[in-house]
Parts: C-alpha cells; structure tokens; sequence
C-alpha cells in the first residue's frame, strides 16, 4: 500500500515570524530543523494548535529574514523552501527592496546586451535565449534588494528569450514584462534596437495646441475601422490599413485614411494596442476583443500586424502609422489599461513578485475593484515604475501624443501626475486623460486617487464627464436605451443642461467638477454602451427624419459645448450597434464602420465636418479659464429651448448666439444685435430653431 503524502508549507507573518502548516498527524512530534545557507538557526516555537485536521505551527526566529539568502525547513527528512510570497506585503518592503534607478530588461548593444530582472524573492533566474536555430543557458547574478542581471556578449539584435525562475518550491518560465516586443502570442520576449524605431522619424504637419481644449479626440479600434468589406483597404484589421490612401466607398466617398484626414479632428484615440491576452494571433477573427485584457505593457498586440511572428514588423508598421498620422495633422492617444491585467493569478507579473504587483486584502486574495478580478497597486514604487516606464517608451520610441487611462480612478494621483510631467520632457502639447469614476472606494484612499473628486490635485490632467453624458443623453452608467436626456427631449433636465454645457466648471445647479475647462472631456458615445443612435431609437418616437435631425443636433452641440469633445467612431453619422451595449468581443458584425452607411448619410457627414470648422473658428470655445467663460457666456431658458450668448471684446468683435432646442417646438428669437450672418443653417426670418434642429449665427458688434 502507497504511503500517502502529507502536505506542508509555510507561511511568512513578518520578517521574523512564519507559519508551519501540514496535515500529517505526526507533525507535532517530527524533528523540525530551519537552515540558512545551510547553516542551521535557532528559533522559538510561539504556539501550536489544530483545526479540522490541519496543524498550525507558528514559529519565530531569532533574526531577521533576508531575501538575498535561502531558508529552508525541514521536519524529519523533508525539505521545504520557506515560502517568501508573503513578505512583498509587509508594509516596509519598498524600503527594503524598491529599486527605482536602475532601467530593466534588456538593454542592446551591437556587441553585448544587458538583462535586468526585478525579482527579490527569486533562488536562481536563468535566461533562456535563442539565436537562429542554437539555444543558450546563462544564469543572472544576484545583486543587492533583487535585482538578477547579466551580460551576453555578441550581437543579440532580435533574438527570443526568456527567464527560468526557481522561486519558493517551484521553477517555472516566463517571459520578460520589460520586453519590447516578442514573437507570435508574446511566447518569448525578443531583444530590439530600440533606436531602428527612434529613428524612423517622419514629416510633422501638426497644428499648434496650446490647451486640451483646442482638441477635438475621435476614438476608434484598429480592427473596427479598416474592416469593413466594401472599402478596397487592403491591409484589414491590420495597423497598416489606418494609412492606406485613395481608399472610397462603393458610392466614391472618401474612406479610411483619407476620411479621417477629411474630418477635421485633431486627435486620434485608438483602443488598447498594447498585447492583447485573449486574441490568439494564429485565429484573431475567431478571438475578437477590443483589447481591455492586458497582457503586456511594453510589446505591441500583433494580431494588427501584418507578421505576428517577427517582433520588429509590429513595431515598424505601428511607427509608419504614427508617422503618416503626423503627416496629415493628426495627434495620436493611446487607451492604456494600467488598472488591471487579464489573467493575474498566472500572469507574468504575479508569477515573478508574488503578492506585489497586485493589490490584497489581509487573505491574501485580489482587491477586485476593477470588476475584472484585480486592480494593481499603482501606489507601490515598482509598480508606479512599470507604468512609469511603459508609457516613457511609448512616448520616446512611438511618438505617442497622449494618453488615455482606462479605469484612471483605480490609478492614484501620484501615479498620473508623475507622467505628466515625465511627458512634458518629451513634448509640451501631451494630452493626459481617463475615466475618473471612483472605484477605489471610501476604505481603500480614495483621496488619493485620480478619480473626478481629487480633479483638484491633477489640474493638468483630463476627466470623462459623465454629468454631460447623463444630462445630454441620458442618465444611468449604462444609459439604459429607454432613458431619456434633454437633448433627448426630457425638458426636467434643462438646468442640467446649462451646467454640463459649461463644463461642468461653474457652481450652478451642481458644484464645479473642475478647476478648468481642459479638464472636461464631453462625450455622449464612446466604446463602452449602447450608441447614440441606439438610444434615440428605443427611448424617442422620432421619424427617421426626425432621427436625423436629432442626430445632428446632438453631434452639433457636442461639438458646440465647452470643454473638449470626444468622439466615438461613426458617432458623426449614427452607427448602431443593433441595441448591444457592451460589445468589447462580439466581432465584426457590431462593432465595425459601415462604409454603406456613409454613403446612405452622407449629409450627416458633411454637417459633422461643418460644425467642426465652426468650433475651431468661434475663439470662446478656446476658453480654458472658468472665470473667463463667466464673463464672457450666458444662458437663458426660452420655452424649453436654451439661448447661448458669447460676448467679450477682448476675445472676439463678434458676438455669437447659439440656440439648442430639443423639443418639438418652433422657436422665436429676437436679436439686440444687427444679424450679420447665419451659420450652420439657413436663415428663416427669425425662426431659429424647428422640431429639434439647432441653429447658431453670429451678429457684428459695433464699438
């Protein structure tokens, strides 16, 4: 008969303290030994007691554990590895062993190249490498607080690696989180000359932008956007498809590259590219997903590439990209998820410092306050440096322009202000953004994080505006398909109206969010949701005239509101996505741009672009100063209809009006001012708004 095998592990309570726990009955009288390098210590038995079978020794020793040595206990002849995984918890582990001047992963040179790996509790790290067809073995050096590091001479330039860990009582392989790039799926990290992408610069046609304000962000999927059947894009779902020129709907009409470039906006906001976990690069139109399952923080998601499998071809395509973009006028954000990752329990970054990267409770489990199983410990300094580093390299080697922070209200502060002002180094106009939504909570300091409470701490950073969301369109975090906004025709939301129409910076009806109008990003659409389109069908009884009228007041006044303007793609001539909300993997069919569509509403498209031209010609919607916008704009009520007033002499000699009337009234408005012309629509006498639509015109003033 087998003898069974009982379990034991061990369990770290301090840095002199740790638990024994094992269900062998006869642990009480086996002979326990602890070992450090070897060499045996001496320690106290503090108290023993059983529970359900299990035997709970807790143990003290007469010194302070080290993470630079090995400890092993042994009862009778068997050995354990003492179990480190507990001590990144301890409240002075950063002291300890925090490392935040030193660069990780692998730095090239023609003929050495340097590893660095961060992994305190780490025995052994071996690099695993590959060079053509030989594979290679080399063990790190352990140096001072975890930090494994080694030399290989030769010319190292693309080849696949990764680490060996011998860690607590297991060995296992993982890839680099510092690696630049990789081959297909991120199976192995690769080494790159990181200065072949610095140094495909390009011709830059870029406006000047002094404010957030002077922005106007159009966010679309890599996939979503160059998919579509009927385009002649070649290169589809791929990152080369975003620049492929002279590419036309079936009725002529510009598409792709060429009809973003026609649109007018300044920024382009694309969905996560960094590596993806859930898209297998071998059958991606099988594994749709928009991206907010992180795998990797440096390494492009190579099912955008048209060679998954070479680690520089994405990093190449991704920089002609960017590259094309600042040709044409066009700023490119970045959406990054550095709230969570995916699959964290078996992730490369739990796997190589347990218990770090990760915020816990007092069990050892994941704080899920991302809804996703986990949220990361910004606050902690490596991992403050593991964003900070990200967002660096994509900045400095892809001339990134701005950021976009998936969940930022999980981030803290701290942890975005420190890349602002990293960014400013590289470039003065970057543009810093997220989701301020506090999810953090009142018992996790939720004061100090970067949620639209502490908007006053971050004054240089943007915030999702749900007031203007909820007030415009619709309430509700989902905004649920039958619920109406003013815009929407529910009138009870007027006063609402008027103080998400300023940004939400003037105490009105609610308290100022914001110290600045860069702050408020104004938005009625975005990935997340049901569309605009969606919700006009299922909580309005407009025609499919009307529908159109309401559509382009909605995109009109979005684009006539104070603050910055977001827009979600196909947004401009009311994609629909068919009533689904969240469609983050539901393919092609509900998330893709319809080019037919286009050419069906193409009117839609022409105005969008119209108003555009408006907002960048009307210079009160560069007001960045709350106390500005005060003296210079006023808003009153007419029949359910808001009036706006734009008046300062030292912004323009123009006085501007603007009326917004989402009812199914007709409007009359008189004019102090002699009307010197109409814009947006056509002059009826002084009817200026009509079953919804909105008009705007501007009236000399004479000194």
């Amino acid at each position: 008969m087998a003898k069974k095998e009982y379990y034991y592990n061990t369990f770290l309570k301090s840095w002199t303290d740790f638990t024994l726990v094992s269900d062998d009955p006869d642990i009480v009288g086996l002979s326990l030994h602890i070992f450090k390098n070897n060499k045996e210590l001496s320690y106290d038995l503090l108290s023993l007691e059983s529970k359900q079978q299990v035997t709970y020794i807790n143990i003290h020793l007469l010194e302070e554990i080290n993470l630079e040595d090995t400890y092993i206990v042994q009862t009778n002849d068997i050995k354990k590895y003492l179990d480190l995984s507990h001590a990144p918890a301890f409240s002075d582990f950063d002291n300890r062993y925090a490392i935040k001047d030193v660069t990780l992963g692998p730095i090239y040179y023609p003929d050495r190249t340097i590893f660095n790996l961060w992994a305190p509790l780490a025995r052994k790290v071996t690099l695993s490498y590959q060079i053509g067809m030989k594979k290679f073995e080399k063990e790190l050096i352990r140096l001072p607080k975890g930090l494994f590091t080694t030399m290989v001479d030769g010319d190292l330039d693309g080849a696949l690696y990764s680490y060996i860990i011998e860690q607590n009582n297991e060995t296992f392989e993982v890839i680099d989180p510092y690696s630049k790039s990789g081959n297909l799926n991120m199976k192995k990290g690769a080494v790159i000359d990181v200065n072949k992408i610095k140094n495909m610069t390009g011709e830059k046609n870029l406006p000047v932008m002094k404010n957030y304000v002077d922005a106007i962000i159009y966010e679309l999927n890599v996939r979503d956007f160059t998919i579509y059947k009927n385009t002649g894009i070649v290169n589809k779902g791929k990152f080369l498809g975003l620049i492929e020129p002279n590419r036309h709907t079936p009725k002529g009409n510009k598409a792709g590259f060429d009809y973003l470039k026609s649109l007018g906006i300044s920024h382009v906001q694309l969905l996560p590219i960094l590596s993806i976990d859930t898209i297998d690069e071998t059958r991606e139109d099988k594994t749709y997903n928009w991206g907010y399952d992180p795998y990797h923080y440096f390494a492009l998601e190579g099912s955008y590439s048209c060679n998954p499998n070479d680690p520089y071809k994405r990093m190449y395509e991704f920089k002609e990209v960017v590259n094309e973009f600042h040709k044409a006028g066009l700023r490119i954000n970045l959406d990054v998820v550095y709230n969570h990752m995916y699959d964290s329990k078996n992730g490369i970054l739990q796997k190589i410092v347990p218990n770090y990267y990760f915020r816990i409770d007092k069990d050892f489990k994941f704080i899920d306050q991302s809804f996703c199983g986990n949220a990361l410990s910004s606050e902690r300094v490596m991992t403050r440096k593991l964003i900070l580093d990200s967002t660096r390299f994509l900045v400095e080697t892809y001339d990134i322009d701005g950021f976009r922070f998936d969940l930022m209200g999980l981030t803290d502060a701290r942890t975005i202000n420190d890349i602002y002002r990293m960014c400013l180094t590289y470039k003065k106009d970057i543009m810093l953004y997220g989701e301020g939504w506090n999810m953090a909570g009142d018992r996790f300091n939720h004061h100090l994080m970067a949620n639209m409470n502490n908007a006053s701490q971050m004054p240089n950073i943007g915030f999702f505006n749900d007031s203007f969301r909820n007030i415009y369109r619709g309430p509700g975090h989902k905004a649920q398909l039958d619920e109406q906004g003013y815009l929407l025709g529910n009138a009870s939301y007027i006063e609402g109206f008027k103080y998400a129409y300023l940004g939400s910076t003037i105490d009105y009806c609610f308290g100022a969010k914001f110290k600045s109008l860069n702050q408020s990003i104004n938005y009625v659409e975005c990935h997340d949701n049901a569309t605009i389109s969606d919700v006009i069908d299922n909580s309005t009884l407009d025609t499919s005239v009307d529908k159109i009228r309401r559509l382009k007041m909605i995109n009109k006044t979005l684009l006539l509101s104070f603050g910055v303007p977001f827009i979600h793609m196909g947004q401009e001539i009311g994609l629909s996505k068919f009533s689904h909300h969240n469609t983050y993997n539901e393919g092609d069919k509900y998330n893709q741009f319809n080019y037919d569509l286009l050419d069906e509403r193409i009117d839609l498209y022409n105005s969008f672009k119209n108003y555009i031209v408006q907002r960048k010609s009307i210079p009160f919607f560069k007001i960045a100063d709350p106390e500005i916008l005060k003296k210079s704009v006023k808003l009153k009520t007419v029949e359910g209809a808001v009036v706006v007033e734009m008046e300062n002499k030292d912004i323009s000699d123009t006085i501007y009006t603007l009326v917004i009337n989402p009812t199914k009234k007709t409007i009359y408005q008189d004019f102090e001012y002699e009307v010197e012309d109409y814009i947006f629509e056509e002059k009826r006498e002084n009817v200026l708004t009509h079953h919804g639509m909105i008009f705007a015109l501007s009236t000399k003033l004479f000194r």
